[in-house]
């Protein structure tokens, strides 16, 4: 019992040296200038700017798209009605401003000048008659109320015969200042409302794909009601592609920002990279890195960029990456 009790702790502590001194070995074996990491999945929601009922969708989960393709669009026939009625309303809008702009017309001045005229006319001839009754007033040859229906009438002829002399002015002026510039105020709003009613034609009702990639979830069909909050599609980005990669401490002396690196896997040819950022910050290795030797230490993160036109590199793909290194015609890690 006394040999088991010394025994059994000596063999654990061997047993601990050795995997330790295994562990450290494995370490010592791993190039510097190599480590591993995935390919970055990156995905973007789409949805409709607008809100109406999906007329069309075009592709299909797995298809590849390109920056600029239409996905999808709705059913913009109201819309359409609408435009119809507000681009008839700024054709009126611009003849008003038009005649704003240009003034009162020749002619209607003319018939100003010759209402003025005649109202001066009639009042002369008022007068007249309202100094001959008031002098047959003074004979009495005439009634009090002749004399005042004479003096009425010159009176109201005077008052018309002003009115008519202000609207003749007016006319001569034209309008004012403020009266056109309200009508073509009037004008740029009805312009801006037809803009924004196109915006909602053109590109709110429209999906456009912001970038290649591939349709990773289509969430809606033809038929289905869709609103700015509801995705319709998710594109995973594949241009250009992302590699986070992790290093250990003794191997930030070998990553800068800017430099090329090898990014390699079991399938393909190496692709050439870019170093595009290297975290100031360490942190344990995560589970997606799965080489032994590094799951027990601090790491860096690293990120690369690379282009991939053909699509060799697939989304969440484990790769090896190999900082400083040209990549070789045709190899595999």
């Amino acid at each position: 019992m006394s040999f088991a009790r010394i025994a059994v702790p000596a063999l654990l502590v061997a047993a601990l040296g050795v995997a330790a001194w295994q562990l450290r070995q494995t370490q010592n074996d791993t190039p510097a200038n190599q480590a591993w990491g995935n390919v970055d999945a990156r995905h973007v929601s789409l949805a409709f700017e607008g809100s109406g009922r999906i007329a069309e969708l075009g592709p299909e989960e797995g298809e590849r798209v390109r920056k600029g393709d239409i996905l999808g669009r709705l059913d913009t026939e109201s819309l359409e009605i609408e435009k119809r009625r507000l681009t008839a309303n700024l054709a009126a809008l611009e003849a008003q401003a038009a005649m704003a702009r240009e003034g009162y017309r020749t002619e209607d001045i003319e018939v100003a000048e010759r209402n003025a005229e005649s109202l001066k006319a009639q009042l002369a001839s008022a007068e007249r008659t309202y100094a001959r009754q008031k002098h047959l007033f003074e004979s009495q040859a005439t009634s009090r109320q002749a004399l005042d229906d004479a003096r009425y009438a010159a009176e109201s002829l005077k008052r018309q015969l002003q009115a008519a002399e202000a609207t003749r002015s007016a006319y001569r002026a034209g309008l004012r200042p403020q009266e056109v510039d309200a009508a073509i105020a009037r004008v740029e709003a009805a312009r801006a409302a037809l803009d924004a009613l196109d915006y909602r034609l053109e590109k709110a009702a429209v999906i456009l794909a912001p970038m290649d990639g591939v349709v990773r979830t289509r969430l809606a069909e033809p038929g289905d009601m869709a609103s700015p909050s509801r995705t319709v599609y998710q594109l995973s980005i594949v241009s250009p592609k992302w590699v986070r990669a992790y290093v250990t401490e003794r191997q930030l002396g070998l990553v800068r920002e800017g430099d090329p690196a090898v990014v390699l896997t079991d399938t393909t040819d190496p692709v050439p990279a870019v170093i595009a950022a290297v975290s100031d910050t360490a942190e344990f290795t995560p589970k997606t890195v799965q080489t032994e030797d590094l799951r027990t230490v601090l790491v860096y993160e690293v990120k690369l960029t690379l282009e991939d036109p053909d699509n060799r590199l697939r989304l969440g793909q484990p790769v090896t990456v190999r900082f400083g290194d040209a990549a070789p015609a045709s190899a595999k890690p």
